[in-house]
Protein backbone atom coordinates (compact mmCIF):
# COMPACT_ATOMS: atom_id res chain seq x y z
CA UNK A 1 0.00 0.00 0.00
CA UNK A 2 1.36 3.33 -1.25
CA UNK A 3 2.15 6.05 1.62
CA UNK A 4 -1.18 8.22 2.10
CA UNK A 5 0.74 11.22 1.45
CA UNK A 6 1.25 10.70 -2.25
CA UNK A 7 -0.50 12.29 -4.49
CA UNK A 8 -2.10 11.40 -7.32
CA UNK A 9 -1.19 13.27 -10.14
CA UNK A 10 -4.47 14.36 -12.05
CA UNK A 11 -5.95 17.20 -12.41
CA UNK A 12 -9.71 18.09 -11.01
CA UNK A 13 -11.81 17.04 -13.79
CA UNK A 14 -9.77 13.89 -14.68
CA UNK A 15 -9.08 13.30 -11.64
CA UNK A 16 -13.11 13.42 -10.71
CA UNK A 17 -14.03 10.87 -13.58
CA UNK A 18 -11.44 8.56 -12.39
CA UNK A 19 -12.75 8.77 -9.29
CA UNK A 20 -16.85 8.08 -10.25
CA UNK A 21 -15.62 5.04 -12.02
CA UNK A 22 -14.02 3.67 -9.20
CA UNK A 23 -16.95 4.56 -6.94
CA UNK A 24 -19.82 2.96 -9.02
CA UNK A 25 -17.83 0.06 -8.65
CA UNK A 26 -17.25 0.28 -4.81
CA UNK A 27 -21.61 0.89 -5.12
CA UNK A 28 -22.03 -2.43 -6.50
CA UNK A 29 -19.85 -3.75 -4.42
CA UNK A 30 -21.60 -3.20 -1.41
CA UNK A 31 -25.07 -2.93 -2.71
CA UNK A 32 -26.14 -6.14 -0.70
CA UNK A 33 -25.13 -5.13 2.74
CA UNK A 34 -27.46 -2.01 2.19
CA UNK A 35 -31.06 -3.57 3.21
CA UNK A 36 -30.23 -5.90 6.01
CA UNK A 37 -31.70 -3.52 8.29
CA UNK A 38 -30.95 -0.31 10.25
CA UNK A 39 -29.12 -1.43 13.26
CA UNK A 40 -25.57 -0.99 13.19
CA UNK A 41 -24.90 -4.36 12.24
CA UNK A 42 -22.48 -7.40 13.61
CA UNK A 43 -22.83 -7.90 16.79
CA UNK A 44 -25.17 -4.61 17.75
CA UNK A 45 -29.03 -5.47 16.99
CA UNK A 46 -30.52 -2.23 18.75
CA UNK A 47 -31.30 0.79 16.71
CA UNK A 48 -28.62 3.56 17.63
CA UNK A 49 -30.34 7.03 16.42
CA UNK A 50 -27.01 8.66 15.01
CA UNK A 51 -25.96 5.38 13.07
CA UNK A 52 -29.67 5.04 11.48
CA UNK A 53 -29.10 8.48 10.30
CA UNK A 54 -26.65 7.33 7.70
CA UNK A 55 -28.33 3.90 7.27
CA UNK A 56 -31.19 5.69 6.18
CA UNK A 57 -30.11 7.71 3.67
CA UNK A 58 -28.69 4.70 2.33
CA UNK A 59 -31.81 2.84 2.03
CA UNK A 60 -33.46 6.08 0.35
CA UNK A 61 -30.66 6.31 -2.44
CA UNK A 62 -31.22 2.55 -2.81
CA UNK A 63 -34.64 3.05 -3.37
CA UNK A 64 -36.43 1.65 -0.07
CA UNK A 65 -38.54 4.97 0.36
CA UNK A 66 -41.27 2.90 1.68
CA UNK A 67 -39.37 1.65 4.35
CA UNK A 68 -37.53 4.64 5.29
CA UNK A 69 -40.54 6.31 6.18
CA UNK A 70 -42.05 3.59 8.08
CA UNK A 71 -38.73 3.78 10.12
CA UNK A 72 -38.63 7.64 10.72
CA UNK A 73 -42.09 6.64 11.77
CA UNK A 74 -40.98 4.71 14.61
CA UNK A 75 -37.69 6.38 15.51
CA UNK A 76 -39.48 9.85 16.48
CA UNK A 77 -42.16 7.67 17.85
CA UNK A 78 -39.81 6.68 20.94
CA UNK A 79 -38.86 10.68 20.98
CA UNK A 80 -38.38 11.46 24.99
CA UNK A 81 -41.18 12.28 26.61
CA UNK A 82 -42.34 11.55 30.49
CA UNK A 83 -44.32 8.20 31.14
CA UNK A 84 -43.58 7.02 27.80
CA UNK A 85 -41.49 4.52 28.42
CA UNK A 86 -38.50 2.94 30.37
CA UNK A 87 -35.59 4.89 29.91
CA UNK A 88 -32.22 4.40 31.50
CA UNK A 89 -29.23 6.63 31.37
CA UNK A 90 -25.61 7.31 32.91
CA UNK A 91 -23.81 4.03 31.85
CA UNK A 92 -20.99 6.37 29.67
CA UNK A 93 -20.80 8.80 32.80
CA UNK A 94 -17.81 8.84 34.82
CA UNK A 95 -19.98 11.34 36.60
CA UNK A 96 -22.15 8.48 37.42
CA UNK A 97 -19.28 5.80 38.09
CA UNK A 98 -20.35 4.38 34.45
CA UNK A 99 -23.62 2.83 36.01
CA UNK A 100 -26.64 3.02 34.73
CA UNK A 101 -30.03 4.36 36.47
CA UNK A 102 -33.51 3.99 35.34
CA UNK A 103 -34.70 7.80 34.43
CA UNK A 104 -37.49 8.54 36.68
CA UNK A 105 -40.21 11.60 35.47
CA UNK A 106 -38.61 14.00 36.35
CA UNK A 107 -35.58 13.25 34.66
CA UNK A 108 -37.32 12.22 31.25
CA UNK A 109 -39.01 15.84 31.69
CA UNK A 110 -35.56 17.52 31.39
CA UNK A 111 -34.51 15.39 28.57
CA UNK A 112 -37.77 15.68 26.75
CA UNK A 113 -37.31 16.38 23.03
CA UNK A 114 -34.33 14.43 22.43
CA UNK A 115 -34.01 11.19 20.88
CA UNK A 116 -32.37 8.65 23.10
CA UNK A 117 -29.18 7.03 22.05
CA UNK A 118 -30.33 3.48 21.39
CA UNK A 119 -33.79 2.02 21.19
CA UNK A 120 -34.06 -1.39 22.21
CA UNK A 121 -36.02 -3.96 20.38
CA UNK A 122 -37.39 -5.51 23.91
CA UNK A 123 -39.37 -2.14 25.02
CA UNK A 124 -37.17 0.58 26.52
CA UNK A 125 -34.34 2.97 25.35
CA UNK A 126 -31.10 4.30 26.62
CA UNK A 127 -29.51 7.49 27.12
CA UNK A 128 -25.65 6.77 27.29
CA UNK A 129 -24.19 9.88 28.95
CA UNK A 130 -25.44 12.01 31.63
CA UNK A 131 -27.40 13.82 29.05
CA UNK A 132 -28.85 12.79 25.91
CA UNK A 133 -25.86 12.97 22.87
CA UNK A 134 -26.64 15.81 20.58
CA UNK A 135 -25.39 13.99 17.51
CA UNK A 136 -28.08 11.43 18.02
CA UNK A 137 -30.67 14.16 17.82
CA UNK A 138 -28.92 15.99 15.70
CA UNK A 139 -28.32 14.07 12.39
CA UNK A 140 -31.88 12.04 13.09
CA UNK A 141 -33.14 15.86 12.23
CA UNK A 142 -30.87 16.21 9.49
CA UNK A 143 -31.32 13.14 8.09
CA UNK A 144 -35.33 12.96 8.55
CA UNK A 145 -35.58 16.68 7.03
CA UNK A 146 -33.52 15.55 4.07
CA UNK A 147 -35.35 12.32 3.24
CA UNK A 148 -38.70 14.18 3.28
CA UNK A 149 -37.59 17.16 1.70
CA UNK A 150 -36.42 14.77 -1.63
CA UNK A 151 -39.15 12.27 -0.60
CA UNK A 152 -41.96 15.25 -1.14
CA UNK A 153 -40.58 17.05 -4.26
CA UNK A 154 -40.54 13.63 -6.35
CA UNK A 155 -43.19 12.59 -4.39
CA UNK A 156 -44.86 10.85 -7.46
CA UNK A 157 -41.97 8.74 -8.25
CA UNK A 158 -41.94 7.73 -4.76
CA UNK A 159 -45.80 6.33 -3.89
CA UNK A 160 -46.02 3.76 -7.15
CA UNK A 161 -46.81 0.42 -5.33
CA UNK A 162 -46.01 -1.05 -8.44
CA UNK A 163 -42.52 0.31 -8.82
CA UNK A 164 -40.05 -2.05 -8.09
CA UNK A 165 -37.39 0.59 -6.95
CA UNK A 166 -40.09 1.84 -4.24
CA UNK A 167 -41.17 -1.82 -3.31
CA UNK A 168 -37.77 -3.25 -1.59
CA UNK A 169 -38.34 -4.51 1.83
CA UNK A 170 -35.30 -5.47 4.18
CA UNK A 171 -34.05 -8.92 4.01
CA UNK A 172 -36.45 -11.63 5.42
CA UNK A 173 -33.47 -12.40 7.96
CA UNK A 174 -32.98 -9.04 9.04
CA UNK A 175 -34.14 -7.96 12.49
CA UNK A 176 -36.11 -5.02 10.68
CA UNK A 177 -38.33 -7.63 8.18
CA UNK A 178 -41.72 -7.39 10.49
CA UNK A 179 -41.26 -3.52 10.44
CA UNK A 180 -40.38 -3.03 7.10
CA UNK A 181 -43.45 -4.93 5.65
CA UNK A 182 -45.48 -3.26 8.39
CA UNK A 183 -44.38 -0.34 6.16
CA UNK A 184 -46.88 -2.07 3.43
CA UNK A 185 -49.92 -1.04 5.56
CA UNK A 186 -48.27 1.73 7.60
CA UNK A 187 -47.25 5.14 7.13
CA UNK A 188 -45.25 5.59 3.74
CA UNK A 189 -47.07 9.44 2.68
CA UNK A 190 -44.43 11.34 3.00
CA UNK A 191 -46.38 13.93 3.29
CA UNK A 192 -48.22 12.35 6.18
CA UNK A 193 -45.01 11.56 7.71
CA UNK A 194 -43.66 15.02 8.01
CA UNK A 195 -47.28 16.14 9.92
CA UNK A 196 -46.32 13.52 12.31
CA UNK A 197 -42.40 14.33 12.64
CA UNK A 198 -41.90 18.34 12.15
CA UNK A 199 -43.60 18.97 15.08
CA UNK A 200 -41.35 16.69 17.08
CA UNK A 201 -38.21 17.78 15.12
CA UNK A 202 -39.00 20.91 16.32
CA UNK A 203 -39.61 20.15 20.15
CA UNK A 204 -35.69 18.66 19.41
CA UNK A 205 -34.63 22.07 18.53
CA UNK A 206 -35.57 23.13 21.86
CA UNK A 207 -34.04 20.53 23.92
CA UNK A 208 -31.12 20.99 22.09
CA UNK A 209 -31.28 24.85 22.06
CA UNK A 210 -31.23 24.45 25.84
CA UNK A 211 -27.89 22.69 25.82
CA UNK A 212 -26.43 26.45 24.82
CA UNK A 213 -25.79 26.92 28.41
CA UNK A 214 -23.95 30.72 28.68
CA UNK A 215 -26.02 31.51 25.16
CA UNK A 216 -23.12 32.02 23.16
CA UNK A 217 -24.27 29.89 20.22
CA UNK A 218 -22.48 26.93 21.00
CA UNK A 219 -23.88 23.58 22.17
CA UNK A 220 -22.12 22.31 25.52
CA UNK A 221 -21.35 18.54 26.26
CA UNK A 222 -20.05 16.79 29.40
CA UNK A 223 -18.31 13.55 28.95
CA UNK A 224 -18.87 10.92 26.81
CA UNK A 225 -21.93 12.18 25.04
CA UNK A 226 -21.39 11.80 21.27
CA UNK A 227 -20.20 9.48 19.23
CA UNK A 228 -16.78 9.10 20.15
CA UNK A 229 -18.25 7.07 23.85
CA UNK A 230 -15.08 6.62 25.22
CA UNK A 231 -12.73 9.46 24.63
CA UNK A 232 -14.26 11.48 27.36
CA UNK A 233 -14.39 14.78 25.81
CA UNK A 234 -16.49 17.80 27.35
CA UNK A 235 -17.43 21.08 26.70
CA UNK A 236 -17.76 22.76 23.24
CA UNK A 237 -16.88 20.12 20.77
CA UNK A 238 -16.28 21.24 17.10
CA UNK A 239 -17.84 17.64 16.01
CA UNK A 240 -21.50 18.27 18.09
CA UNK A 241 -21.55 21.92 16.50
CA UNK A 242 -21.68 20.64 13.36
CA UNK A 243 -24.48 18.22 13.91
CA UNK A 244 -26.67 20.96 15.20
CA UNK A 245 -25.48 22.99 12.29
CA UNK A 246 -26.51 20.15 9.65
CA UNK A 247 -29.92 19.97 12.14
CA UNK A 248 -31.04 23.22 11.55
CA UNK A 249 -29.80 23.74 8.02
CA UNK A 250 -31.62 20.47 6.71
CA UNK A 251 -34.60 20.88 8.52
CA UNK A 252 -34.93 24.69 7.51
CA UNK A 253 -35.31 23.81 3.47
CA UNK A 254 -37.79 21.40 4.40
CA UNK A 255 -39.87 23.71 6.78
CA UNK A 256 -39.41 26.49 3.51
CA UNK A 257 -40.33 23.78 1.08
CA UNK A 258 -43.55 23.44 3.30
CA UNK A 259 -44.20 26.81 3.43
CA UNK A 260 -43.64 27.38 7.21
CA UNK A 261 -42.93 30.74 8.16
CA UNK A 262 -41.16 29.43 10.90
CA UNK A 263 -37.56 28.26 8.68
CA UNK A 264 -36.61 31.92 8.56
CA UNK A 265 -35.99 31.45 12.60
CA UNK A 266 -34.34 28.08 11.95
CA UNK A 267 -32.08 29.11 9.42
CA UNK A 268 -30.89 32.22 11.54
CA UNK A 269 -30.16 29.45 14.62
CA UNK A 270 -27.60 27.64 11.79
CA UNK A 271 -26.22 31.05 10.86
CA UNK A 272 -25.58 31.93 14.45
CA UNK A 273 -24.20 28.81 14.97
CA UNK A 274 -21.91 28.83 12.21
CA UNK A 275 -20.85 32.29 13.41
CA UNK A 276 -19.67 30.93 16.87
CA UNK A 277 -17.45 28.41 15.95
CA UNK A 278 -16.02 30.71 13.85
CA UNK A 279 -15.66 32.97 16.74
CA UNK A 280 -14.75 30.54 19.43
CA UNK A 281 -13.57 27.50 18.02
CA UNK A 282 -11.00 28.58 15.52
CA UNK A 283 -7.08 28.40 17.00
CA UNK A 284 -5.40 30.57 14.59
CA UNK A 285 -1.97 29.00 16.41
CA UNK A 286 -3.20 25.20 15.44
CA UNK A 287 -4.46 26.94 12.30
CA UNK A 288 -7.55 24.64 12.65
CA UNK A 289 -10.84 24.81 13.96
CA UNK A 290 -10.04 22.45 17.76
CA UNK A 291 -12.57 21.97 20.56
CA UNK A 292 -13.18 23.79 23.95
CA UNK A 293 -12.13 21.15 26.75
CA UNK A 294 -14.06 21.96 29.84
CA UNK A 295 -11.58 22.15 32.38
CA UNK A 296 -12.72 19.20 34.29
CA UNK A 297 -12.28 17.27 30.80
CA UNK A 298 -10.43 13.87 32.23
CA UNK A 299 -9.68 12.47 28.59
CA UNK A 300 -7.06 14.61 26.88
CA UNK A 301 -4.24 15.68 25.52
CA UNK A 302 -6.30 19.07 25.77
CA UNK A 303 -5.23 20.58 22.24
CA UNK A 304 -6.11 17.06 20.58
CA UNK A 305 -7.16 17.25 16.59
CA UNK A 306 -9.68 14.30 15.78
CA UNK A 307 -10.72 13.52 12.68
CA UNK A 308 -14.40 14.04 12.94
CA UNK A 309 -14.03 17.86 12.88
CA UNK A 310 -14.41 17.50 9.13
CA UNK A 311 -18.09 17.45 9.50
CA UNK A 312 -18.33 21.20 10.45
CA UNK A 313 -17.14 21.57 6.64
CA UNK A 314 -19.38 19.57 5.26
CA UNK A 315 -22.14 20.80 7.93
CA UNK A 316 -21.16 24.88 6.40
CA UNK A 317 -21.41 23.67 2.88
CA UNK A 318 -24.32 22.56 3.24
CA UNK A 319 -25.72 25.35 4.57
CA UNK A 320 -24.71 27.22 2.36
CA UNK A 321 -26.01 25.30 -0.80
CA UNK A 322 -29.81 24.83 0.72
CA UNK A 323 -29.71 28.76 1.34
CA UNK A 324 -28.59 29.10 -2.51
CA UNK A 325 -30.80 26.77 -3.18
CA UNK A 326 -33.99 28.20 -1.21
CA UNK A 327 -33.05 31.56 -3.15
CA UNK A 328 -32.25 30.28 -6.56
CA UNK A 329 -34.34 26.87 -6.85
CA UNK A 330 -31.35 25.46 -8.03
CA UNK A 331 -27.90 24.15 -7.27
CA UNK A 332 -26.01 24.25 -10.52
CA UNK A 333 -22.75 22.78 -9.18
CA UNK A 334 -21.32 26.33 -7.69
CA UNK A 335 -18.49 25.16 -5.45
CA UNK A 336 -17.35 26.16 -1.85
CA UNK A 337 -15.32 28.70 -2.45
CA UNK A 338 -18.77 30.27 -4.42
CA UNK A 339 -20.78 29.80 -1.53
CA UNK A 340 -18.41 30.65 1.53
CA UNK A 341 -17.36 34.02 2.33
CA UNK A 342 -13.72 34.41 1.89
CA UNK A 343 -12.72 33.57 5.51
CA UNK A 344 -14.78 31.08 6.42
CA UNK A 345 -13.00 29.61 3.01
CA UNK A 346 -9.68 29.76 3.44
CA UNK A 347 -9.88 28.19 7.45
CA UNK A 348 -11.95 25.44 5.86
CA UNK A 349 -8.72 24.99 3.77
CA UNK A 350 -6.15 25.26 6.45
CA UNK A 351 -8.61 22.79 8.69
CA UNK A 352 -7.89 20.23 5.95
CA UNK A 353 -4.42 20.92 5.58
CA UNK A 354 -3.93 20.61 9.48
CA UNK A 355 -6.22 17.16 9.34
CA UNK A 356 -3.83 15.86 6.46
CA UNK A 357 -0.62 16.63 8.53
CA UNK A 358 -1.48 16.31 11.67
CA UNK A 359 -4.16 12.74 11.89
CA UNK A 360 -2.99 11.48 8.67
CA UNK A 361 -0.12 8.71 9.92
CA UNK A 362 1.76 7.70 7.48
CA UNK A 363 -0.68 5.06 5.59
CA UNK A 364 -3.39 6.06 7.66
CA UNK A 365 -5.84 8.59 8.21
CA UNK A 366 -6.33 8.26 11.97
CA UNK A 367 -9.74 9.40 13.98
CA UNK A 368 -6.92 10.73 16.59
CA UNK A 369 -3.96 12.46 16.21
CA UNK A 370 -2.30 11.66 19.30
CA UNK A 371 -2.67 8.82 21.76
CA UNK A 372 -5.28 9.44 24.21
CA UNK A 373 -4.31 9.88 28.37
CA UNK A 374 -7.91 8.27 29.68
CA UNK A 375 -10.21 6.51 28.45
CA UNK A 376 -13.73 4.87 30.06
CA UNK A 377 -15.85 3.03 30.11
CA UNK A 378 -13.70 1.04 28.19
CA UNK A 379 -10.13 1.14 29.17
CA UNK A 380 -8.41 1.09 25.65
CA UNK A 381 -5.25 0.17 25.06
CA UNK A 382 -2.92 2.02 22.14
CA UNK A 383 -4.37 1.53 18.23
CA UNK A 384 -7.62 0.58 19.90
CA UNK A 385 -11.12 1.62 19.36
CA UNK A 386 -10.94 5.32 19.60
CA UNK A 387 -7.25 5.18 20.43
CA UNK A 388 -5.44 5.95 16.96
CA UNK A 389 -7.29 3.88 14.74
CA UNK A 390 -8.64 4.12 11.42
CA UNK A 391 -12.25 4.38 11.17
CA UNK A 392 -14.25 3.90 7.77
CA UNK A 393 -17.36 6.01 9.01
CA UNK A 394 -15.54 9.27 9.69
CA UNK A 395 -12.90 8.78 7.13
CA UNK A 396 -16.14 8.76 4.47
CA UNK A 397 -16.98 12.17 6.19
CA UNK A 398 -13.46 13.39 5.58
CA UNK A 399 -13.46 12.17 2.04
CA UNK A 400 -16.84 14.43 1.66
CA UNK A 401 -15.02 17.35 3.29
CA UNK A 402 -12.58 17.52 0.81
CA UNK A 403 -14.83 16.77 -2.34
CA UNK A 404 -16.80 19.99 -0.99
CA UNK A 405 -13.50 21.33 -1.48
CA UNK A 406 -12.90 20.51 -4.65
CA UNK A 407 -9.72 18.39 -3.14
CA UNK A 408 -9.86 15.66 -5.69
CA UNK A 409 -6.41 13.74 -4.94
CA UNK A 410 -6.66 13.82 -1.22
CA UNK A 411 -10.48 12.46 -1.68
CA UNK A 412 -9.01 9.72 -3.90
CA UNK A 413 -6.30 8.93 -1.66
CA UNK A 414 -8.74 8.23 1.21
CA UNK A 415 -10.79 6.41 -1.22
CA UNK A 416 -8.55 4.00 -2.05
CA UNK A 417 -7.93 3.23 1.56
CA UNK A 418 -11.73 2.79 1.88
CA UNK A 419 -11.91 0.31 -0.79
CA UNK A 420 -8.19 -1.46 0.05
CA UNK A 421 -8.84 -5.10 -0.81
CA UNK A 422 -5.62 -5.84 1.45
CA UNK A 423 -8.14 -7.58 4.26
CA UNK A 424 -9.43 -10.89 3.70
CA UNK A 425 -12.32 -8.14 3.05
CA UNK A 426 -12.17 -4.93 2.44
CA UNK A 427 -11.62 -1.99 4.76
CA UNK A 428 -14.94 -0.41 5.04
CA UNK A 429 -16.28 -3.79 5.94
CA UNK A 430 -14.67 -3.36 9.46
CA UNK A 431 -16.06 -0.87 12.27
CA UNK A 432 -12.57 -0.03 12.68
CA UNK A 433 -8.69 -0.87 11.86
CA UNK A 434 -5.70 -1.04 13.96
CA UNK A 435 -3.03 0.82 11.52
CA UNK A 436 -0.19 -0.94 13.07
CA UNK A 437 -1.25 -4.88 12.15
CA UNK A 438 -3.75 -3.74 9.42
CA UNK A 439 -6.31 -5.78 11.26
CA UNK A 440 -9.83 -4.92 11.27
CA UNK A 441 -12.21 -5.08 14.36
CA UNK A 442 -15.14 -4.53 16.52
CA UNK A 443 -18.34 -5.37 14.48
CA UNK A 444 -18.37 -6.65 10.85
CA UNK A 445 -19.94 -5.84 8.52
CA UNK A 446 -20.69 -2.59 10.19
CA UNK A 447 -23.21 -0.89 8.48
CA UNK A 448 -22.77 2.29 9.58
CA UNK A 449 -19.52 2.60 7.89
CA UNK A 450 -20.55 0.90 4.58
CA UNK A 451 -23.88 3.56 3.99
CA UNK A 452 -21.88 6.23 5.77
CA UNK A 453 -19.51 6.10 3.16
CA UNK A 454 -21.51 4.98 0.46
CA UNK A 455 -23.79 8.03 0.96
CA UNK A 456 -20.54 10.30 0.87
CA UNK A 457 -19.87 8.81 -2.83
CA UNK A 458 -23.63 9.74 -3.19
CA UNK A 459 -23.68 13.27 -2.70
CA UNK A 460 -19.88 13.73 -4.41
CA UNK A 461 -21.33 12.16 -7.60
CA UNK A 462 -24.46 14.26 -7.75
CA UNK A 463 -22.25 17.76 -7.35
CA UNK A 464 -20.16 16.51 -9.91
CA UNK A 465 -23.10 15.85 -12.25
Amino acid sequence: MSDIRSPAATNSSSGWSSFVDKANKFLQKTQEHVLQGINPGGVYQAIWCRDASYILRDWFLSGNVDGVMQQIYQIWSHQIEPNREKLVYGRGSPEMKFLSEVAKEDKQKEFQGALPTTIYPIGFSEVYGQNPDIDSTGLMISTTSWLLARAIKHVHDTTSSSSSETSVIASEHSSDYVSALLSKAGITDPKKVAEFVVPRMLKAVEYLSRRDIDNDGLLEQNHNEDWMDTVLRAGQIVYSQACWILALSNLAYLLSQLGRDISDRISRLADRAIKAVDQHLWSEEDGCYLDIQETHHIGGPYRTLTQDVSLYLVAITENAMNDHIKSTGEYNGREAKNLLDQSLYNRSLRTLDAIKSRVWKEKWPLVTEAELKATGPWILKPYQYHNQTFWPWTTGIEMLARSRFDRVEESSILFSKLASEGHPHMHTYYEWINPITDEGSGAYPFRTGISAVRTSIADIIEKIK
